[in-house]
């Protein structure tokens, strides 16, 4: 397995489409906790991404990334949402520019703050 599954399994999270919560107007309080979310399986991936290259074999490989995806999973229901709320979110931030803005600018001023 490359190490791209682990980027996969974070694009699989963010971009699922979850149509319920795809069609509801976005707070301003969950669009920090998905900024938070976000930040967590950003670090996740960067962290897993090398345990999977150097995984023995596909099947060490696939269960690092079952791992990865738990925690992934985790840190999303830790930043305050369900993993739908998430996928909506997401999804709309690829169909409203002025959303991915406000996202990108939460993102920018937290990483000032560290």
């Amino acid at each position: 397995m490359k190490p791209t599954a682990i980027y996969s399994a974070a694009l699989a999270l963010a971009l699922a489409v979850s149509s319920a919560f795809a069609e509801t107007a976005v707070s301003d309080a969950q669009l920090h906790k998905f900024a938070d979310a976000y930040r967590s399986i950003v670090t996740l991936s960067q962290e897993y991404a090398p345990k999977i290259k150097a995984a023995a074999d596909a099947a060490a490989a696939e269960a690092i990334n079952v791992e990865a995806q738990s925690k992934m999973v985790a840190a999303v229901q830790s930043a305050g949402l369900s993993k739908e709320e998430y996928q909506g979110i997401a999804t709309q931030l690829r169909n409203d520019p002025a959303l991915l803005q406000k996202v990108n600018a939460i993102l920018q001023q937290a990483a000032k703050q560290q």
